[in-house]
């Protein structure tokens, strides 16, 4: 085998682990949107940041990312007559809610849309472990609204 010959198939070799490693990287840091009306899925997400969701709750799509400050952000669509029994256990207190976006729920991207979202009002609280959690409420469809969720590191 000549010297040009070698060299190609080990630009190859390399260049294939080079793309399997990124490829691999990039899904660890970022779990993609997984759509689930599961409800146990649900509450182990209510569990993980410290929500309890009613039985009208279906879960529209989670997305993680891990690095220095790992996020966890889901979109959870419930009944309208829900919403101030679901509020009143929130580690989010009512008044803190205010009309917009507020930053904290970043930007739209795949099922995250609360730039789309009607009447949003958003609301902070820091809890367990120093962490952030950001609850952003929307209006729904017909006696429906839209919760946006992130939970993240400081």
């Amino acid at each position: 085998m000549s010297w040009r010959s070698r060299a190609g198939a080990l630009a190859r070799v390399v260049l294939g682990a080079m793309l399997v490693a990124a490829l691999g990287c990039s899904r660890r840091a970022r779990e993609g949107a997984e759509p689930s009306g599961d409800a146990p899925r649900l509450a182990a997400l209510g569990q993980e940041v410290g929500l309890t969701f009613p039985s009208s709750a279906r879960l529209l799509g989670v997305r993680r990312e891990r690095g220095i400050d790992d996020l966890v952000r889901f979109k959870v669509e419930l009944g309208a007559d829900d919403l101030p029994r679901f509020l009143a256990s929130s580690p989010v207190p009512e008044e803190a809610f205010e009309p917009g976006e507020g930053g904290l729920l970043g930007p739209d991207e795949d099922f995250w849309d609360p730039g789309r979202a009607n009447r949003l009002r958003t609301g902070q609280a820091i809890v367990k472990n120093n962490r952030a959690l950001n609850i952003g409420i929307a209006d729904g469809p017909t006696r429906r609204v839209i919760l946006y969720i992130v939970n993240h590191g400081t």
